[in-house]
């Protein structure tokens, strides 16, 4: 069995170049990732639901201090007198995890860096999206009639720059020049 492991490994490594394994293994543990989240994790509801919670308790202390009229309960989060914002399962920031996850396992790097980095990451994933949510509050409360513009481009000015510039500091850290390389 240990044979087969080896070589299996050494075939893998000598048929593929080291960019190709690289978007195989991404690919790979972002599909796996998405398929257990779209069919555990969002059916059951529990992590969402704790994670929708928890986040609008914190967006609410975050806007709190700086003296908004907020009100919030469960997953609902408003300015005092407005309609309000609520965090459903799937929009806690929670599937974004995942994207950025799957390129900091598959990239080469030593697992200790790796796995604090992947915890620095989701910390700053996770502050960003209370600061997202923040901004919906004060849009809704503000600005309603752009409301509906700012939700559906907020991903692509919250999360993804951000994804985008830790993968880049992924690649710089890990000290791995092993996908750029050529074959010898």
């Amino acid at each position: 069995m240990r044979w087969l492991g080896k070589n299996l490994g050494n075939f893998i490594k000598n048929k593929f170049t080291p960019i190709t394994l690289f978007l195989i293994k991404a690919v790979s543990i972002y599909t796996i990732w998405q398929l257990f989240y779209d069919f555990v994790l969002l059916p059951d509801g529990r992590l969402d639901e704790w994670l929708s919670f928890f986040s609008v308790a914190l967006s609410h202390g975050l806007l709190s201090i700086f003296n908004f009229p907020i009100e919030s309960s469960g997953r609902f989060i408003t300015m005092t007198g407005k309609p309000g914002v609520e965090i459903l399962n799937g929009c806690n920031g929670l599937d974004i995890i995942g994207l950025f996850a799957s390129f900091i396992l598959a990239y080469p790097g030593k697992m200790k860096l790796r796995f604090l980095f992947l915890g620095g990451g989701f910390i700053i994933l996770f502050l960003s999206n209370l600061f997202r949510i923040a901004v919906f509050v004060l849009t809704d409360g503000y600005y309603p009639s752009i409301w509906d513009h700012v939700h559906t481009y907020s991903s692509y000015i919250f999360f993804y720059p951000i994804v985008l510039t830790l993968w880049y500091l992924w690649t710089t850290m890990s000290e791995e020049n092993a996908l750029i390389s050529t074959k010898e």
